[in-house]
Order: structure tokens, then C-alpha cells, then sequence
């Protein structure tokens, strides 16, 4: 079974833009990290801290009365 023309062209650009619209954001936020000098994959063990903290934070040390 062959396409038309007119079919296949329409499913190679629909393919395309497709492929454009996937690819946007990645390609925006690497653009944004270059732009700002931000990397953020180096900053792990600094969050880390500050999520333990807020982690010990929540712990409740006291003794619970049974009342």
C-alpha cells in the first residue's frame, strides 16, 4: 500500500514538530543553567543537609503522658 504524497508529507512534518515540542523544554532549561551559571546538579549535598534538618526537625523527643 503506497501513500499519497500529500499524506506522507504531513506525517514526516507532524513527526518533526512533534519531536520539536519533546525536545523544547530540555533544551530551554539547559539554555537557562548556561545562561544563569546555575548547576544545580552540584548543589546535592547542600540540599541534603537541609532536608536532614528538617527531617530531625519533626521528631518529637518528649515522653507522651497516658493519661
Amino acid at each position: 500500500m503506497k501513500l499519497e504524497e500529500a499524506k506522507r508529507t504531513r506525517i514526516i512534518k507532524n513527526a518533526f514538530l512533534s519531536l520539536l515540542l519533546y525536545a523544547l523544554p530540555i533544551v530551554l532549561m539547559f539554555a537557562t543553567f548556561y545562561i544563569t551559571g546555575q548547576r544545580p546538579w552540584e548543589k546535592q549535598e547542600t540540599q541534603h543537609k537541609w532536608h536532614s534538618a528538617t527531617k530531625n526537625k519533626n521528631v518529637n523527643t518528649q515522653p507522651q503522658s497516658n493519661d
